[in-house]
């Protein structure tokens, strides 16, 4: 009934009345439609408005860890300043790219070879210690025998008492060395290379005395050492440019 009268005075109504009546249905018809199509653009929009802020956030948070990354560089360079001014020999600086499969950690892999200036018997040490000596060089990349590879034998000096010993690893984690019972070494020590042997120059930090014990003879000690150098998260090493002085190992042979 009501549409009917609706209908009726539509009908007598003058055009502009008609046309607002319409108007007034049409928007009431379609306010819900355009409603819900306002509500789905916004939606879209905050969605790609959100990827788009994570994107934004996941760049700065990379520039960030390159920028901490850099800083980080170039400190342990500036640092490495002392090392090259100290011993007078040009320094490579390289990245550790592979280990040994094996159950102990002797031998690592380097990205710098012989067209960097990298050859065999050079030494290799990071901020922290001595790390080992190239033993085997490529075109572009080296091979690093490790401190505590059982093959390797060092002569080092205790930084303290000055005595000189020869250090050898122990089961590929410990090291250990003989010295005399007189020298008075104690926990807390310092080895350092003490320049004997031709390969190593005097003074890189080896490692700190643990512990001391009576050896089998009642003249020497030994002592167990824990080397400065946590092996397993090196990231990159340095090269000493230092040719071996094979005159001192044919000296010593003789």
């Amino acid at each position: 009934m009501f549409f009917l009268l609706v209908g009726l005075l539509m009908r007598q109504a003058p055009n502009t009345v008609k046309q607002n009546v319409v108007s007034s249905i049409l928007g009431s018809i379609l306010y819900p439609a355009q409603m819900a199509m306002s509500s789905l653009d916004a939606y879209r929009s905050v969605v790609a408005e959100n990827e788009q802020l994570k994107q934004e956030n996941a760049r700065l948070r990379q520039e960030t860890y390159y920028a901490s990354e850099g800083l980080q560089e170039l400190t342990r360079l500036h640092a490495l300043v002392r090392f090259d001014d100290k011993w007078g020999f040009p320094i490579v600086t390289a990245r550790v790219v592979g280990h040994n499969p094996g159950r102990f950690l002797t031998t690592m892999v380097i990205n710098r070879g012989t067209h960097h200036g990298v050859h065999e018997n050079m030494p290799v040490f990071s901020m922290n210690g001595l790390v080992g000596k190239v033993t085997k060089a490529s075109y572009g990349y080296a091979r690093v025998q490790l401190l505590v590879d059982p093959n390797l034998k060092l002569s080092v000096m205790e930084r303290r008492t000055r005595v000189v010993g020869f250090l050898e690893s122990v089961d590929g984690l410990m090291l250990s060395a003989m010295v005399p019972t007189h020298a008075g070494v104690k926990v807390g020590d310092t080895l350092i290379t003490s320049g004997l042997g031709g390969i190593f120059p005097k003074g890189i930090p080896v490692g700190t005395v643990k512990t001391v014990r009576q050896a089998d003879l009642d003249v020497m000690r030994q002592m167990y050492v824990e080397p400065f150098q946590e092996f397993s998260t090196l990231e990159e090493v340095f090269v000493m440019e230092k040719e071996p002085d094979w005159i001192i190992q044919e000296m010593l042979d003789e």
